[in-house]
């Protein structure tokens, strides 16, 4: 099963439930012989159960995918944002070292000029 499977399944378990629980209270409880609300509890048990199951077969699946798929859009992301701030670091050191030579180049070059002139 997939992530959406899963969570569809989810839902129409929790509808069920729900279903089930309403309709239980429109009924008066006098009314339902012993057989009736044994039924009832061991039904909403076992979808209870399945719920359960389901839930923590999509944590499991979650975290199995978290792990492995290294092709998922967050990864692939996270790769480019990590990318992107090495790279940011480079070009901030190499326009930091060009205009820090360019500066004194042009210091030499007005020092140079200035003695010329004297």
């Amino acid at each position: 099963m997939i992530g959406e499977e899963i969570l569809m399944e989810i839902d129409s378990t929790l509808d069920r439930l729900i279903c089930n629980a309403e309709a239980i209270q429109t009924v008066s409880l006098n009314e339902l012989s012993e057989t009736e609300i044994e039924a009832f509890q061991k039904t909403q048990e076992s979808l209870l159960q399945h719920f359960l199951h389901m839930d923590q077969f999509l944590e499991q699946k979650t975290k199995n995918l978290r792990t492995q798929d290294k092709k998922s859009s967050r990864y692939q992301i996270q790769e480019k944002l990590v990318k992107f701030e090495r790279l940011k670091s480079s070009y901030h050191k190499n326009i930091y070292d060009t205009m820090h030579r360019k500066s004194e180049m042009m210091s030499k070059r007005r020092c140079k000029r200035l003695l010329e002139t004297c």
